[in-house]
């Protein structure tokens, strides 16, 4: 069994996205702009929906923002299959350069969306049960009739069961699809035996710091829904009003920073396969 470096890897990822940054860019931006496009009305619209059920007092009345929310996740499924079969292919070496615009959904497009998918669905359940535990904790409403206490019992676990299986299942998902015939879901799961804290580490170590960095933006975006008062919290009401008023320079800030995700997404994916698989990344 191979062990991966975890310090090699986060290296390559980040030589590799900034090598290739211009690529990488020119390959991604149109199906980037359309999801970011979409993803902005459909937000605003599902947000104003949720808002004015909740202030008639009828939930059911959102029922119809909540179908378009669905439809276009799978449309965003399916955006994403694209960019990440571009610069997958560009990270093992069977795709030179970029494009000047690329946008294509061939038979890879479509393995990869249906390999990303099916992996959705298995990792939806526990999402759903990890997101209504973390309201009850935050909200102090009971779970399953149970006290709050029993919301952060649940959560812990289904917080740690989530992360396990996302590593296990998605950490080599993309050069996978790419290079496997059949079976890549398992053959992800398979080559990632014994490996699991070095990919968390690795994904951590690479994606962290640019999350940080957005965190940071985004306090400065949302700084009119923080309180002076460090004891003090916004209501939800209040910081829903702040976010819907920013949501157009946050969703540009989401443009702005996905090249560098997405190329070291990938990175860490391609070469950790390789190095699992083909060849070793010196320490």
């Amino acid at each position: 069994m191979r062990r991966l470096s975890v310090t090699a890897i986060i290296r390559e990822a980040y030589n590799f996205t900034l090598a290739n940054l211009g690529a990488i860019i020119g390959l991604i931006w149109l199906p980037m702009v359309l999801l970011t496009v979409g993803q902005f009305f459909v937000n605003q619209h599902y947000g104003a929906q949720v808002n004015e059920a909740v202030a008639a007092g009828n939930p059911a009345a959102a029922g119809p923002a909540v179908l378009a929310l669905l439809f276009f996740l799978l449309i965003q499924l399916a955006l994403t299959a694209m960019m990440m079969v571009s610069v997958t292919q560009l990270a093992l070496g069977q795709r030179q350069g970029g494009a000047m615009i690329h946008f294509a959904f061939g038979a890879l497009e479509w393995r990869m969306f249906r390999t990303l998918f099916a992996a959705a669905l298995f990792l939806m359940p526990p999402l759903m049960l990890l997101m209504l535990s973390g309201g009850a904790v935050m909200g102090g409403a009971p779970v399953a009739g149970g006290p709050q206490g029993m919301g952060a019992l649940l959560a812990l676990p289904l917080l740690a069961g989530v992360i396990y299986f996302a590593v296990r299942l998605m950490a080599l998902l993309f050069p996978v699809v790419l290079t496997e015939e059949k079976s890549t879901i398992v053959r992800a799961w398979t080559l990632t035996t014994g490996n699991f804290w070095r990919l968390l580490g690795a994904f951590l170590g690479a994606l962290l710091p640019v999350y940080l960095l957005m965190m940071v933006a985004l306090m400065f975006v949302l700084r009119d829904a923080i309180p002076a008062d460090p004891g003090a919290m916004p209501t939800p009401e209040q910081f829903a009003a702040v976010r819907d008023a920013n949501l157009p320079m946050m969703t540009g800030l989401q443009f702005v920073v996905a090249p560098l995700l997405i190329g070291l997404t990938v990175g860490v994916s391609v070469f950790s396969f390789k190095a699992l698989t083909k060849t070793d990344i010196s320490a």
